[in-house]
Parts: C-alpha cells; structure tokens; sequence
C-alpha cells in the first residue's frame, strides 16, 4: 500500500483534537516494542519473559489508539509544549518499571531503577547483580539506550512536530557549537543525530568483542556508556577488566560527553578540524586533564610510603585511575575501576566539582555543561570591565561569536537553579538520613541531580542505594529527572503562571474546536 494511501487513511481514523495525546501514543508504541525485544530475548535464553510480554500488548493498544484516533492538526502553544515533555517522561518511567514490580520488586526500588536507567543517571539498589537475569541486566541497558536519546526525540522531533518551535527548545542544549548550519529541518538533525547515536554504538560493540568480552557484556556496556549511564551486568562495575577494556571505553564515554554536532561534522562532513576549533572541546580536555593531574598529586603526597620516588608503577596506576574516575564523573557515565572513598577527602572533592560541572552541550552527559560555565565566565568578566570601564562598550563572546542575551540569562539561571537545587536537596536527605554522614549526603544529591549514578563516602561506586529509606529513594527520583531534563524547563512546571497558561491555551483550544465545528456543519447545511 503506497504511503500516501495509508497516511489518508489514518487521517480519516482520526476523531479528536489532541497533539500530546498523538505524541503519547508514539512514545508508547515504542515502550511496547522495547518490551518485546527484551521479552523475545528471555524467552531464547531462558529467563521468564513473561514479565516484559504481558505489559507488552495492553502499551501496544494503548498507544495505537492515541496514534490513530487523535490528530494534532493544529500547533501547540509553549507551555503545553513542556507539560507534555513531563507527561513523556511521567508515562516512560510507569511503563518501564512495570517487569521489575512483575519480578517481586517492590515499587519504589522498581521505580527507582527504571528512572535511573531512563535518565541514564547509573544509581542502582541491586545488592547482586549476578543473581538477576540476563533479561532485567538487558533491560537495563535498553532502557539507558533509549533514554540517552529520548531528550533529543522530545527537542528535535516531537515539539517541532507539533508546531511548538522546537528549535528554540533545543538551543539550549545545542548551544556551544556552530550548530546553525546543522541543518535544514530539525527532523535531519534528529536523523544525524541517530547515525551518530547508533555508529559509536556499534563500533564499542564491535571493539570490545575484539578484546574478549562477551557479547552480552559487550551490548550491555555500550548501550551503557554510550548514553554516558553507568547501570553495568556486573558488582565491581568496569575494575574486573583489563586495561585495554578499560581504555576503550574510556574514549566513548568522552565522545559520549562530547557535542554530538561536532561528532555529526568530524565523521560525516570529514571537517577534521571541527573537534580542535570549539573552545569548548578543549576547554572539557584541559579540565579534565588538569583535575585529574591535581588528584594524582594529592592522592601521592598524602601516602608518602607508598608513593616513594623508586615505586613509579603505583604512580602510574594512581594516574590512571584518578583520568578514568574524572573523565567518569564528568561525562556522567558513573563507571568506576577503583573505590576512591579510599582517597582523601581534597580529591573526592574535586570530583564532586567535576560533576558539578559535567560535559559538553548537546551531548549525554549531565551536569551544568561545560559552555554554560563558559558563559558564566564571560558574563563575570565583562561585568568586572565594565565596573573598571564604565564608558566602555563591552561584548561576550565564545569561539570568535557574540554570546546573545537569551544565552547568557539561561546559563545563569541555569546554574543558579542547580545549587539552589543542590542546597535544598542536600538538607532534605540530612533530615531523611540522618544516619549518613555529610560526604555521603553530598554524594546522594550529586549522584541523582548531575546524573552521575556514583556516590561518595559511605555508597561508594562498588556500593547500592538499597539500604536506604523509601522517601529518599523517591527524592532521587525527583533530583534525577530534574537534573535529565532542561533545569529551568523542570522547575518551570512548579510555577503558578505555568498552569495559568495552561488553563488559558486550553481554553482557547476548546473554544476553537467549537467554532469549527459549528462552521463543518453550517457547511455541511449550507
């Protein structure tokens, strides 16, 4: 049947007006074939695939009968635009815990896996993950796959879809590069985005089958690291691995970190120096490199027994594990090949600034991102000359191009919001475990609110999160689709003049289905 047919007749099947109910549908139509995947997978090893195949066909229906009764024939104002980005990620996280609840998880740690795998954050409250099936360690890493994409579906292809303007939306997190020539249509852009998603993919894969892992470990690492998540099929996350393991995964998790329009220009475009012209790319090696430089030092002057001049191999070793746990933490992957709560306390926090700080924009990685800081800096700057200046006409700029001021306030606000955020999270989990020490309390908040999955102090990176209170698990919840999604956007929805716009549009919307259909049938009469 050509297409065209089949496009009138789903229109035709169409009976009410509601774009985010379509949209909805889409994003469930697309649980229920991950659902499947990972059901046909048990039942060929083993595992009770029922868990995944009985949710599967009632998400299936559901979503099928949004898709083809509803329409969304018309555009869709802003902030109906971000109320359904939330109701997206609302019905993903349901839908999703749904096989561990099946698997005898209670609700909170089923919630709390799942959206821990879909915001690609890495916190687990598995105790053993060697005694979980192969088929909830493959969801696992499905769920981070997906969910390392689904804020570029949502930005890219979803809003524009519905005429929200989506390339204002996804300014914010393709900002950083010269992403202006992209191209044309934001439907492209999400389409190179894929290729690239999927060729890095394929290529871990293929490298660390080529190095001995298993292809079950292979496909669950990689479809791990590459969204920059951290939930692993095994205890002592990536430290049970050779060097060579170790190091290949160290580079796509930076190339996870990196901006995928850069990525797009370099293996695409063959524009090689696109990587060495952004500041940004080697503002993110520099800081990493520094910081992971300044650990070393730390970490060799504070045991001066060990670390003597003749002992070089374990300088080396402390060398390598501080680039691996600082690249770890700033791209926001959460692997771990040493328990650095062993470290002094100056080294954990740097890290912990690491994370604050995160990777590039528009890329995987968590945190603030790198070009917002940058902005900051500027803004700072300039603000400092014109104090000295006054008369002075001062202009902020990053890669040779004038920052405009929408950039600037959205950095600002950005990071304002992250510690304001930070400071109120961190009191709550002092009230809700007043067990844990401050180091471990800082290590929650950063852990879920930067999506770095790893803690500190008493959860190191070897540890889980199963000891703690059902509440604290459901506030991690919160920090980390908070810290997935675009800050401002997030505590947007908490607003009052959020929901007042939104009863308004509504309104609007429902007076203009009236006015049409009293036009159809004056028409019809006519």
């Amino acid at each position: 049947m050509p297409f065209p047919t089949l496009r009138r007749r789903i229109e035709r099947l169409e009976r009410w007006e509601s774009g985010t109910v379509k949209v909805l549908g889409i994003v469930e139509v697309l649980l229920a074939v991950m659902l499947m995947t990972v059901a046909a997978y048990a039942f060929l090893v083993g595992d009770d695939a029922s868990v995944f195949a009985l949710p599967a066909p009632f998400v299936l229906a559901l979503g099928l009968f949004q898709y083809l009764f509803f329409s969304n024939s018309r555009a869709m104002a802003p902030s109906l635009g971000i109320l359904l980005i939330a109701e997206t990620w609302l019905i993903a996280f349901v839908i999703l815990s749904v096989p561990f609840v099946l698997s005898g998880f209670t609700f909170a740690n089923a919630l709390f896996e799942s959206v821990s795998a879909f915001t690609t954050t890495g916190a687990t409250i598995l105790t053993d993950i060697g005694a979980v099936d192969g088929s909830l360690l493959l969801w696992r890493a499905v769920m981070q796959w997906a969910g390392g994409i689904t804020v570029v579906i949502i930005f890219t292809v979803l809003l524009p879809m519905l005429g929200v303007g989506g390339a204002g939306f996804g300014s914010n997190e393709f900002s950083g590069a010269d992403s202006s020539g992209y191209t044309t249509k934001i439907s492209s852009a999400a389409f190179n985005f894929f290729r690239i998603y999927l060729l890095m993919t394929a290529a871990e894969i293929l490298a660390l089958t080529a190095l001995g892992v298993r292809p079950f470990e292979s496909v669950c690492i990689s479809f791990s690291n590459i969204p920059t998540g951290g939930l692993l099929p095994s205890n002592d996350s990536m430290a049970g691995y050779g060097f060579p393991v170790q190091f290949v995964t160290m580079v796509f998790m930076f190339l996870g970190a990196t901006n995928y329009y850069l990525l797009f220009r370099t293996f695409f475009t063959r524009d090689r120096r696109a990587l060495r012209r952004s500041s940004e790319f080697r503002w993110m090696m520099k800081w990493f490199l520094t910081c992971a430089l300044v650990i070393t030092a730390v970490i060799v002057i504070s045991d001066e027994t060990t670390y003597n001049l003749g002992n070089l191999n374990a300088v080396w070793d402390s060398l390598w594990h501080a680039l691996y746990c600082t690249v770890s933490a700033g791209t926001s992957s959460g692997f771990a090949i040493a328990d650095y709560t062993a470290w002094p306390t100056l080294a954990m926090m740097i890290l912990l600034v690491v994370e604050f700080v995160g990777g590039m924009s528009g890329s995987t990685a968590g945190g603030i991102k790198i070009h917002r800081m940058m902005a900051l800096r500027t803004y700072i700057v300039a603000g400092m000359d014109k104090i000295m200046h006054p008369s002075a006409v001062t202009s902020m700029r990053i890669d040779d191009k004038t920052l405009e001021s929408n950039e600037v306030s959205s950095a600002v606000s950005t990071v304002f919001l992250f510690v304001l955020g930070v400071v109120v999270a961190l009191c709550i989990v002092m009230f809700l475990e007043p067990q844990l020490d401050v180091q471990t309390d800082f290590g929650i908040v950063f852990a879920s609110i930067a999506n770095v999955g790893v803690g500190s102090g008493q959860i190191g990176p070897f540890d889980n999160y199963d000891s703690l209170r059902d509440t604290t698990k459901y506030l991690m919840c919160l920090l980390m689709w908070l810290g997935r999604m675009e800050f401002v956007l997030a505590i947007m929805i908490f607003t009052r003049g959020f929901w007042e716009d939104i009863r308004l549009n509504a309104g609007f919307r429902a007076r203009a289905m009236a006015l049409r259909r009293v036009y159809e049938i004056d028409r019809k009469y006519r």
